[in-house]
């Protein structure tokens, strides 16, 4: 395993793996200065393509190359100085491919607490379950993933219709797509730390469970010739909750 580590003028450092260009550990301060690494696990290495090339970062910057099966991506991480970590991704195929990134699995108070007192907001009127193909996506109005006003994971996991499940495992999508926007935020009640997920897709992937969160670009099929170019961008910073309009309270339990 080699493990590069970026550094910004803030104090944070990400350490990413050159072997599957996954995100391996995020040191941010939360609302005292106190620095805690914010990710929750290791994600799981089955779901992105291994066999990374790179050279040692230079200037904040990392840049990773993969070829195989036809399959070529270009991949570069950058890490500045107000918190944001910025994915760029440009992939082609000379057959049919599927390919997916690594998700950084976030837990914003540290690795031995829950998540369920997370709350998010997240801009999406439709929604999916991960990994479903049939029919068309569904209206979040009225249901459990509704986020478009900001609530607590745990307490939207208990809803009736979600109460089967251990945690989110769902597609969601909103309208417009080729422009960097904020797609989501996650806030902590406890750190303080907030983290803002933006995208230049139309559609994200939301995972949970009981110790951590993912958001990531859903995984994209490629057609012989095709070129794919998206952005992602990750902001970590600190926020008084009060200010983040919670249309739930937070019930200060453990998620399931």
């Amino acid at each position: 395993m080699t493990i590069f580590t970026l550094h910004n003028a803030r104090g944070m450092r990400v350490a990413i793996d050159a072997h599957d260009a996954s995100v391996r550990a995020w040191w941010a301060p939360d609302r005292y200065g106190r620095l805690a690494d914010v990710l929750g696990a290791a994600p799981p290495a089955a779901r992105a393509p291994t066999g990374w090339q790179c050279a040692p970062p230079d200037d904040g910057h990392l840049l990773l190359h993969l070829t195989q099966d036809g399959l070529t991506v270009r991949l570069a991480y950058r890490l500045d100085d107000d918190g944001s970590l910025h994915l760029d991704c440009a992939a082609t195929a000379d057959a049919v491919s599927r390919f997916a990134l690594a998700a950084p699995r976030f837990n914003l108070q540290g690795h031995h607490a829950a998540v369920g007192d997370h709350v998010l907001r997240l801009a999406a009127d439709h929604y999916s379950l991960g990994g479903c193909a049939d029919g068309s996506p569904l209206d979040v109005a009225g249901s459990a993933l509704d986020f478009r006003q900001p609530a607590p994971l745990a307490s939207r996991l208990a809803w009736p219709a979600l109460a089967h499940l251990t945690g989110f495992r769902h597609d969601f999508y909103w309208t417009g797509c080729g422009q960097l926007r904020e797609a989501a935020r996650v806030a902590d009640p406890a750190s303080g730390r907030v983290l803002r997920f933006s995208s230049s897709q139309d559609s994200c992937h939301l995972s949970s469970d009981g110790r951590c969160f993912s958001l990531l670009a859903r995984g994209v099929q490629l057609q012989p010739g095709q070129v794919m170019r998206f952005t992602l961008a990750y902001r970590l910073g600190v926020q008084d909750l009060d200010a983040f309009d919670i249309s739930e309270p937070v019930s200060m339990m453990s998620n399931k």
